[in-house]
Parts: structure tokens; C-alpha cells; sequence
């Protein structure tokens, strides 16, 4: 019997398992038993990035150069946009929803008062840039409508 508490084979089973999975550390116990391993280095790619891919433009960028066309909906003042009228409470407006004039499709929170968002035009909802609990201002866009 050896001194050492683990059997190289079994030593070597986890060493691949952290190089199978590209894992930065990997601890293992077993009654009395614990073992560590770390990777000193970063683990390096399992499938190398084309060079094309690695010098494209960010995810965001391409999809700011794409976003839907329609008619917006605009903020119009400075404050917290809110997609519902309370916590818990469903949106007033989905993407595909159909919107009426004058219909609410939002809440601006400004100096503690609550505003609601009217539609000023009527169309089927295309987009929601806005983010939820987010502050706006005058002229942001809050919903996309296709008339």
C-alpha cells in the first residue's frame, strides 16, 4: 500500500476531467479524502475563433443597424418608464398587441407622480426598446408601432 491517499490512475481520471470541461479548478472529496486541482493557466479554446468572427462587429452594434422600423411612441418627459402599472401586474402592451389612440401603453415615474403613457397613433406593437424601470428622457423612444 502507498503512502499517497489516491491511485495515480484515479488522479489521472480527474486531471482529464478538468481538461475535458476546460474547468479552473476541480475539488474532490471522499471521506477523509480531498483533492484540488487547479489550471494555472487559462484554458484555451476548444474551437479557435476564425479570425472574420474575432474582428466582427459587437452583437449590439448589428443589431442597433437592424432594429425595426415603425412609428414611435416617445417619451414625453424625464422619469422611470414602467411597462406595468404595478409590481406583479402584467405589461399594458406586448409585442404583437394592437394599440388604440389615447390607449395607455406605459407609466413614467417623475418627482414621485406617476404619468401614464398614451398612444398617439393606433397600430400592432413591433418593438419595446424601452427597458422596464429605466429612465427615459423627452423624445425616447418607448414603443414601435406598425400602422
Amino acid at each position: 500500500m502507498s503512502d499517497f491517499p489516491i491511485a495515480p490512475d484515479d488522479l489521472r481520471r480527474l486531471a482529464k476531467l478538468v481538461e475535458k470541461h476546460d474547468l479552473a479548478e476541480l475539488r474532490y472529496e471522499d471521506g477523509p479524502l480531498r483533492v484540488t486541482l487547479r489550471t494555472t493557466a487559462p484554458p484555451a479554446p476548444t474551437n479557435p475563433i476564425p479570425l472574420a468572427t474575432a474582428m466582427a462587429p459587437p452583437a449590439e452594434a448589428i443589431a442597433a443597424s437592424v432594429a425595426p422600423s415603425g412609428i414611435p411612441i416617445e417619451a414625453p418627459i424625464m422619469g422611470v418608464f414602467y411597462r406595468s402599472p404595478a409590481p406583479g401586474s402584467p405589461p399594458f402592451v406586448e409585442i404583437g398587441d394592437s394599440v388604440e389612440k389615447n390607449q395607455p401603453i406605459g407609466m413614467i415615474e417623475a418627482m414621485k407622480v406617476f404619468s401614464e403613457v398614451l398612444a398617439d397613433h393606433a397600430g400592432k406593437v413591433v418593438a419595446l426598446p424601452a427597458e422596464n424601470g429605466k429612465l427615459v428622457h423627452p423624445g425616447d423612444t418607448l414603443i414601435l408601432l406598425e400602422s
